[in-house]
C-alpha cells in the first residue's frame, strides 16, 4: 500500500474515532452499532499504526512490518485489558464478548493494510 494512502486511511479512522468519542461525551444520540462498537473496531488499526510508525523510527527501518502473530497478540491483550481487567476494577467499563471479536477484526484489517 502506498504511504499516502495508509496515512489518509489512518487519519480518517483517527478523526472518526475521536468524533464518535466527542459525540458520546456530549450525549449525542448515535446509532447503537456506532455508539457501542465502532471505536472497538478501529482501536487496533489506530494503535498498531502508531506502534509501527514508532518502531520504524526507533529501528531506523522504514520497511519494518508487524507480523500477523504480533497483531493478534495485541488484539488479545486489548481484549483482556478492556473486557476482563478493567470491568472488574472500574464501573465505567463493561465487559462485552463482541468486543473481543472486533479487536481481532481490527487487527486483521490492519495487517491487511
Amino acid at each position: 500500500m502506498k504511504k499516502s494512502y495508509s496515512f489518509w486511511l489512518f487519519l480518517l479512522l483517527f478523526v472518526s474515532a475521536i468524533s464518535v468519542y466527542l459525540l458520546q461525551q456530549n450525549n449525542y444520540n448515535l446509532p447503537k452499532i456506532i455508539n457501542n462498537y465502532y471505536n472497538d473496531l478501529v482501536a487496533l488499526p489506530i494503535v498498531l499504526s502508531m506502534a509501527l510508525w514508532l518502531a520504524r523510527k526507533i529501528k531506523s527501518n522504514p520497511k519494518l512490518q508487524l507480523t500477523f502473530f504480533q497483531c493478534l497478540v495485541m488484539a488479545m491483550l486489548f481484549g483482556w485489558f478492556f473486557e476482563i481487567y478493567l470491568p472488574e476494577r472500574n464501573p465505567r467499563y463493561t465487559a462485552d464478548v463482541i468486543d473481543f471479536g472486533l479487536y481481532a477484526i481490527g487487527a486483521v484489517l490492519f495487517y491487511g493494510w
